[in-house]
């Protein structure tokens, strides 16, 4: 039985701030439009967070709104008379568009292309009022990115604070994504919530979290909680279109059923051919002529690669063998408390969800 081997192809999955397409959240995209649009009759929320899973989009809809502020405040610019400062100062000139009226039917969606000179200038750094606090732009306590690091510093949230107290350099909204509110330290935490109790005038924080859970009630009493639900299949069959090569868009009922809604998932196992080494790990276990070579190959597959070592727990919910999670994940863990071997913890594992499915 032949294993799976690490694919050679390269997958192209943009980054949040470089992806132009968004797969649901209608709901969450519709709040947010009809709150800025609004925003003369009722002031805006200035702290929005966008939660649910890993991997259904969070990102790139805080990245989305972020371009959207942005252009809304370049319309405006570009809508008022360069000479006296006034909206189409030709009052009585009926050819003129309505300022108004126009500028609203260009904010009637967050959606704004990827050849738009806005979303250019985001990516390559060009906006004085948008920031980011997160891994990749993460600073020790002398100011040194420090990138590598698995929680975002409370220098890096100090250092925004301090760029909060300057002036807007653009004169208009100032946009701050935090991304993840899960990944902070608690020192981090605890200054974004100082920040967050008197937030600056004009300004916008979109906070990211993974589980509401693990963020701190303070900071959620202060926002405007969107929750965004698992994509569809549906959804998730129309991303796969997106991104994944046209041979690879069939996403199997397996796979959809260990994405679990997040397509970020499938993406991270389509990059490393954890895809197939999981259905051929579901192959092996429900396959009662597989002998011991079978299930040590499959094993030792996914003792080569640690980060699959978890599809071993979702083989385990494939089956609906719950009676068998806590054994499962004692021996995961034992890997690294008692130094077990990980090609003997997943065969352990193995053997023992086909012994469940025997019997």
């Amino acid at each position: 039985m032949a294993m799976p081997t690490k694919k050679s192809k390269s997958y192209e999955f943009p980054e949040p701030i470089a992806n132009a397409e968004l797969v649901g959240h209608a709901g969450a995209q519709a709040d947010f439009l009809d709150a800025w649009n609004r925003k003369g009759e009722y002031p805006i929320h200035p702290v929005w967070m966008l939660a649910g899973v890993k991997g259904i989009g969070k990102a790139t809809l805080a990245y989305r709104i972020a371009r959207f502020v942005f252009k809304s405040g370049e319309l405006r610019v570009e809508s008022r008379d360069e000479n006296t400062g006034d909206l189409f100062a030709e009052f009585g000139d009926m050819t003129k568009p309505d300022p108004i009226s126009t500028l609203n039917s260009q904010l009637s969606t967050l959606a704004i292309g990827a050849d738009d000179p806005v979303f250019q200038k985001m990516l390559i750094g060009g906006f004085g009022d948008f920031f980011i606090v997160d891994l990749a732009h993460n600073v020790d306590k002398d100011g040194r990115p420090n990138p590598d690091a698995k929680q975002i510093s409370v220098h890096a949230v100090r250092g925004i604070i301090e760029k909060m107290q300057l002036s807007s350099m653009e004169g208009a909204w100032r946009v701050v994504i935090v991304d993840s509110l899960d990944e902070m330290t608690t020192a981090a935490s605890n200054a974004m919530l100082k920040m967050l109790e008197e937030p600056p005038a004009q300004t916008l924080f979109i906070l990211i979290a993974h589980s509401l859970a693990n963020t701190l009630p303070t900071i959620r009493s202060r926002a405007r909680v969107e929750k965004l639900h698992p994509l569809s299949t549906a959804e998730l069959r129309e991303v796969a279109r997106l991104f994944l090569p046209a041979d690879e868009q069939d996403l199997s009922p397996a796979l959809l059923k260990l994405a679990g809604g997040s397509f970020g998932r499938i993406a991270n196992l389509k990059k490393n051919g954890g895809d197939e080494l999981y259905e051929e790990l579901l192959r092996v276990c429900g396959n009662d002529r597989a002998n011991a070579a079978d299930v040590m190959g499959v094993a030792a597959a996914i003792a080569r690669a640690p980060e699959m070592m978890g599809i071993l727990l979702d083989a385990v919910a494939y089956f609906d063998l719950s009676d068998l999670y806590p054994t499962a994940t004692r021996e995961i863990a034992a890997i690294d408390t008692l130094h077990l071997e990980p090609e003997v913890a997943a065969f352990r594992i193995i053997t023992e969800i086909r012994k469940k499915i025997k019997n």
